[in-house]
């Protein structure tokens, strides 16, 4: 008797130690923020892939999806998407939280793409 319930003891502590039992320590994703310096003027969204923001075209602005960032321009209707973060099973595109723009047309340190 005294051994099985040292084995059933031994047990529950390897496995809350593995984290079969949900006790073990969780990864927690690290979440991005636009760069209010560079982007100060920060609009929010909580839409769809789309928005309209009435910017000029070329205008580079920052989105914020899920917890992750992204850099595109302004498209030739005025619209931002986000098309660079997806979920977590990797099958459809988060809805932008919120964007952010600077004063006008800056660059892209390695080129936004349109949209």
């Amino acid at each position: 008797m005294k051994r099985i319930a040292i084995y059933s003891a031994a047990a529950a502590v390897a496995f809350a130690g593995s984290g079969l039992l949900g006790l073990g320590t969780q990864a927690s994703a690290t979440t991005e923020h636009c760069d209010s310096t560079t982007f100060p003027n920060k609009v929010e969204a909580n839409a769809g892939t789309s928005v309209q923001t009435d910017l000029k075209p070329g205008t580079v602005v920052c989105i914020k999806a899920g917890t992750k960032t992204t850099i595109v321009n302004v498209d030739a209707d005025g619209f931002i998407t986000q098309n660079a973060i997806m979920n977590k099973p990797g099958n459809a595109y988060l809805g932008i939280s919120y964007y952010a723009y600077g004063e006008g047309r800056e660059e892209c340190p390695s080129g936004c793409p349109n949209g």
